[in-house]
């Protein structure tokens, strides 16, 4: 019972881990410790399915302080298995917690794409259309139609980023 309590306190300590955020490369110890307690369940179950049989006694081979200690045994087993079954039950929470974790970070690296692409595509489109030099377009032999387009680029940026801002995006 002592390594069940071992595994089960590093277990919680893990799952603060989790939830505080501090998780690099965790899913490595949450394997292991489901691994652990696959061992312990199948050990146990064994351990149970030996001592139920022998307390159940159909031979009548032994006598009965043996019998009873044999079920108070299989009694432990099953104990042990709840605690183990137990034990599972939380690993596979805290995988999920730990995947949540990922998606939220995932979804803000995702967020700041979408806001640099955001930002781009205006400014894409506007070296598109002046990039084709056709001979017609008045901006072109204007004085002062570079520094407009410059003005216009940085007025769309700085309004995407304002608005973005508001949005909480930035």
């Amino acid at each position: 019972m002592a390594h069940l309590d071992r595994l089960e306190a590093d277990i919680s300590d893990g799952e603060t881990e989790v939830l505080t955020g501090a998780h690099e490369a965790y899913l490595d110890r949450i394997i292991a410790w489901r691994q652990e307690l696959l061992r312990l369940k199948r050990y146990y179950e064994q351990l149970d399915s030996i001592f139920d049989e022998l307390a159940e006694n159909d031979n009548s081979l032994l006598g009965k302080q043996n019998t009873r200690r044999f079920a108070n045994l299989g009694n432990r087993m099953e104990r042990y298995l709840n605690a183990v079954q137990s034990l599972r039950e939380s690993v596979a929470q805290l995988r999920e917690a730990y995947q949540s974790q990922l998606s939220i970070q995932q979804n803000d690296l995702m967020k700041i794409f979408t806001v640099v692409t955001a930002v781009f595509l205006p400014l894409t489109l506007l070296v598109g259309w002046y990039g084709m030099n056709f001979v017609g377009m008045p901006e072109l032999h204007w004085k002062y139609g570079y520094p407009a387009v410059i003005l216009v680029s940085v007025g769309i940026v700085a309004a995407l980023v304002i608005y973005f801002k508001k949005k909480k995006w930035l």
